[in-house]
């Protein structure tokens, strides 16, 4: 296929948070399949914010350390649109990790670690929910509630981070399991659509009497903490876990910026003490490698009018860098955070 596309790259290592300015676009040739390869479209990007770890100088944690000039990975939703693979064909929609660029060349038989390019039914629900619910981050969130968390019906969970794309499907599937979901999130309008999706309470953590309202909505306590952010935002859960409450974490991101080594004070003696007094159940996990069942189980509730699956949308290519800072600098985004690259072929 002739003619030029865009591709993000990284133009400098991020300094805290990731800014606009540390990518750069750019114009090169679309390159054609080779033998036993095929050339995707790029439909749909995903701006997962654990990408932030891949950008530092350093690598400090996580599978992937980018170079300068590299095209930023991603997860993406793309459109077959040349095929030499017998596995594939033209007009297929796939997911992969195709990165930051509007066409890409992917061997099936060479594929990552995460296995070949995952071949989509756009009859089961929009294609975009491959990024999503019916993504990562669907089995991130059933991970942590169904298997780490172990929700059982009557009790109570929390959610921080409660309105991302993670968060939001966590809260739905505890609802399912007949437990009470507790959001935590930033702003009015980030409660106001975690309530809209059936949590029962939403507490904004920006708000002046925080403190208060969060103690208010939990008056029995909590018996599970789904973390993904840390921070403050931890530090007030924990006085409010109940005795033996399971603590499944899967992000940190107020220290996506940060070294192996915060600014003080030093929280660790008091988390500590809460681990011993009241015997804290504290898992670190992957959600991306649970396999097909809670895929499987999400797809079954999202045909069952049970869980819904929140979009926020930017348009094109270009857009990512802006919109992929603004993860980490107080968005007003709920659900999934995605950039719509191109209509199908």
């Amino acid at each position: 296929m002739a003619g030029m596309m865009r591709q993000v790259v990284l133009a400098a290592y991020a300094r805290g948070n990731p800014r606009p300015s540390d990518f750069r676009i750019e114009q090169v040739p679309i390159p054609e399949a080779g033998e036993r390869e095929i050339l995707l479209k790029t439909l749909w990007l995903a701006l997962d914010p654990l990408i932030r770890f891949s950008i530092d100088e350093k690598l400090l944690s996580g599978a992937t350390h980018m170079q300068l000039g590299e095209v930023m990975f991603g997860p993406t939703v793309s459109e077959v649109v040349a095929s030499n693979h017998p596995d594939y064909a033209v007009g297929d929609f796939v997911e992969g990790r195709t990165g930051w660029r509007e066409y890409a060349i992917v061997a099936p038989d060479r594929s990552d670690y995460r296995g070949p390019p995952r071949k989509l039914d756009p009859g089961l629900a929009p294609v975009s929910t491959a990024l999503g619910a019916l993504g990562g981050p669907g089995q991130t969130a059933h991970e942590g509630i169904v298997t780490v968390g172990r929700v059982k019906p009557g009790e109570t969970v929390v959610i921080s981070a409660a309105a991302g794309a993670v968060g939001s499907i966590a809260g739905q599937i505890a609802k399912v399991l007949g437990a009470r979901a507790v959001g935590i999130a930033g702003g009015p309008d980030k409660c106001r659509a975690l309530r809209d999706l059936g949590f029962d309470a939403a507490v904004d953590y920006k708000a002046a009497d925080f403190a208060d309202q969060f103690k208010a909505a939990l008056p029995d306590g909590a018996d599970v903490y789904l973390d993904n952010v840390g921070g403050d935002v931890t530090l007030a859960v924990l006085p409010l876990l109940n005795r033996g409450a399971r603590m499944p974490m899967c992000g940190y991101i107020a220290y996506y910026g940060v070294g192996m080594e915060g600014p003080g004070p030093d929280h660790l003696p008091g988390f500590y003490r809460h681990i011993m007094a009241k015997g804290l159940e504290i898992k670190g996990f992957a959600g991306i490698f649970a396999g097909q069942k809670g895929l499987d189980d999400i797809a079954g509730w999202m045909k069952q009018g049970k869980i819904r699956f929140p979009e926020a949308v930017v348009e094109g290519l270009e857009a990512a860098p802006e919109a992929f800072a603004s993860v980490f600098s107080g968005n007003a985004h709920v659900g999934k955070l995605l950039v719509r690259v191109a209509d199908k072929a």
